[in-house]
């Protein structure tokens, strides 16, 4: 399947057989948490959230602060997110208003003066709010929780909407990693999915950046979307390369119309197939791991330097509704319409229409959560370091967890004989490792530990695995 090229990175996705793929390209979680969302259920114990939320101020753990931001003045074609379009100025104000005042409730339980390790905002498209907007909603997250020096504070920026001096004012503000969605550079490619800007816009933002002092640069880009070609797609990745940014995220397009209706009009122009899709993710992995890129997890790529490639080094890397991310262990609240919080062992969800939010405004926002088991703490774990680490350490999580590991994981390891004998995986009495070529089916090789997913009828809710 394609060329025969190794480079620093290891095996090729196009080295691998391709009925490899045809055999393990099936629906399942892209597991940035355990259990995964869809087990999230309406009918959950509010009190004991609380109450797990308040003892987790005993824990010495860090806060981790995710904010989404669902306006977008366009929708683009591609997207899955939960995002709403074209709303007014006093509608964001509204929202600001909104997310300071669910702030406050949450720092009722959770202990504000805790370090904020991580701020994100997300979206939708974060600078849809204007530079006061953001101003006034960065300034009063400051008045409530506390800002540590070596705090990462991340935004994801559209190049398109956000001029130097809006730059400029987030520089202020404290922000210190830009993510920029790019998606794609050729030109078919931005106008088939309804995204276009121009390679000299984006790197005149960067190169601004950078004139600033800022080098945690990230762009995203999408593979497996209409109109992408082996040669238009390797141009695309030699021009990113170029930008030179210390990140990039090489996500694969989820095709979900019966979730995001409006991916139907992509079907016009047609979608990339699972065996086109490797080799498009192949090309991008040579050459980003060829210009000295490391891999990360399953979709990320990182400069050395980058805090991402430290974290895969020291085994801190985690993952969560963000994606890859470092500094394990730090307790994550989410604040604004369908954000998801993770504190204390327990999950919870926020109400998705941007309307009834605002109607919530003073009030609970929950909609859903989970009280993790302890059977959810161990098979998480397990999960984690395949997914960051593509490594178990069979002995640690036996001491940890005070378990028989083959005993208890029985089943999962029966499943995962096959995987082995495609040499994916190797299940040894000490460890589970997975090998360079199963870095390419992690989640077809985390899957057999997952105890909700053999109850499901369906796995159709999910996306495919490769």
């Amino acid at each position: 399947m394609g060329s025969d090229n190794r480079n620093a990175g290891g095996i090729s996705p196009r080295q691998i057989p391709q009925e490899l793929f045809d055999k393990y390209s099936k629906s399942g979680p892209r597991y940035t948490s355990y259990p995964t969302a869809p087990q999230f259920k309406t009918e959950f114990d509010s009190e004991e959230i609380r109450s797990r939320w308040q003892k987790s101020n005993e824990s010495g753990n860090g806060l981790s602060l995710y904010l989404h931001v669902p306006f977008c003045r366009k929708r683009c074609l591609y997207c899955g997110c939960h995002t709403e379009i074209g709303h007014r100025e006093d509608v964001a104000k509204a929202y600001v208003n909104a997310l300071l005042g669910e702030a406050d409730r949450m720092v009722q339980l959770v202990d504000g003066g805790r370090p904020l390790m991580q701020l994100a905002l997300g979206g939708g498209t974060p600078t849809f709010l204007g530079p006061d907007a953001m101003s006034t909603l960065v300034n009063g997250l400051k008045e409530r929780f506390n800002f540590v020096a070596e705090g990462e504070r991340s935004i994801e920026v559209d190049p398109r909407s956000v001029d130097l001096e809006y730059l400029d004012v987030l520089c202020g503000l404290g922000f210190n990693r830009f993510s920029f969605g790019v998606q794609d550079l050729n030109a078919n490619v931005q106008k088939a999915i309804g995204r276009v800007c121009p390679e000299e816009v984006i790197a005149e933002r960067l190169s601004h950046l950078r004139s600033k002092g800022h080098h945690a640069l990230n762009i995203d880009l999408i593979y497996g979307l209409p109109l992408q070609t082996p040669d238009s797609f390797g141009e695309t990745i030699e021009r990113a390369i170029r930008l030179e940014p210390s990140r990039v995220a090489l996500f694969g397009y989820a095709h979900v119309p019966w979730v995001s209706p409006h991916q139907q009009a992509l079907e016009r122009h047609g979608i990339p197939d699972a065996n086109e899709r490797m080799e498009l993710f192949g090309i991008g992995f040579e050459k980003f791991t060829g210009a000295g890129y490391s891999l990360i997890g399953m979709d990320h790529f990182a400069r050395e330097g980058d805090e991402l490639v430290q974290a895969l080094h020291n085994r801190s890397l985690t993952r969560n509704f963000m994606g890859y991310t470092t500094r394990r262990g730090l307790d994550l609240i989410g604040l604004g319409a369908s954000s998801i919080s993770s504190v204390g062992g327990t999950y919870t969800q926020n109400i998705k229409p941007v309307k009834e939010y605002l109607d919530q405004a003073g009030e609970e926002t929950w909609v859903k959560g989970l009280v993790m088991t302890a059977e959810d703490f161990l098979r998480g774990e397990v999960i984690l370091e395949l997914m960051c680490n593509c490594y178990v350490d069979i002995p640690a999580i036996e001491d940890k967890y005070q378990i028989n590991f083959s005993e208890h994981f029985a089943d999962a390891l029966t499943e995962l004989a096959e995987l082995q004998a495609d040499g994916l995986v190797e299940a040894a009495p000490q460890h589970i490792a997975i090998t360079e070529m199963g870095r390419f089916f992690m989640r077809n090789i985390s899957m057999p530990f997952d105890e909700y997913l053999k109850k499901e009828t369906t796995t159709g809710r999910y996306s495919k695995t490769v």
